[in-house]
């Protein structure tokens, strides 16, 4: 080409066009690509609340374990010591394993009831050390009408945990870090060698 001719400008004409546009509707490289780009958040996500779930739910269990554990050992006892208490309480960390069981809290305490049917706690035992339930007092529980028998004395146990979901506080500052689900379940057993299980130094 000399350097003084004029060149005329190229168009592309319509047929041109629509063949491109043809090939980029038949073109289906790199489409298997885009979709796992889509969906990647959304199967994560539901990864992740599977989890959580899972999580909740394997504690959930283990805390009924615990209580009922616990108070099945209790009942089978005539008379128990604060020592025997807190070598029963050590069944929680064995359950919880491989989980810390940190913020598990067991309460284990005899409650007899009078003619009327009224509770009364005879003694109480906390895996945190001392009593929780005051002597003499009415029990902090709700307890159904069918233990609920006069004369009758019966061992209720009530394990608490403090779970921390493992991602919690990874997508929102709401659902922080140091959230805490709050799992608890209670059990009771009458006992079964004697009419009321003593604790006389608890």
């Amino acid at each position: 080409m000399n350097p003084g001719t004029k060149t005329r400008p190229r168009f592309i004409s319509p047929q041109h066009w629509l063949a491109g546009l043809k090939s980029i509707g038949t073109d289906k490289r790199g489409v298997s690509a885009i979709e796992f780009a889509m969906v990647l958040p959304f199967m994560l996500i539901l990864l992740i609340f599977m989890e959580e779930a899972s999580g909740t739910l394997d504690h959930n269990r283990k805390v009924s374990r615990i209580a009922n554990s616990v108070a099945d050992l209790v009942a089978q006892g005539q008379t128990v010591t604060p020592a025997d208490l807190k070598a029963m309480m050590h069944i929680g960390g064995k359950i919880l394993d491989p989980y810390p069981d940190t913020n598990l809290e067991t309460i284990v305490a005899s409650v007899t009831f009078d003619k009327k049917g009224n509770p009364a706690v005879d003694w109480s035992y906390s895996s945190k050390g001392g009593s929780s339930w005051p002597k003499g007092s009415k029990p902090p529980i709700e307890l159904p009408d069918a233990v609920a028998k006069p004369l009758t004395s019966i061992v209720v146990t009530q394990a608490n945990l403090k779970y921390a979901p493992p991602f919690a506080g990874i997508f929102t500052d709401y659902f922080a870090r140091d959230s805490l689900i709050d799992l608890s379940d209670t059990f009771y057993l009458r006992p079964r060698l004697t009419d009321t299980v003593k604790c006389p130094d608890c």
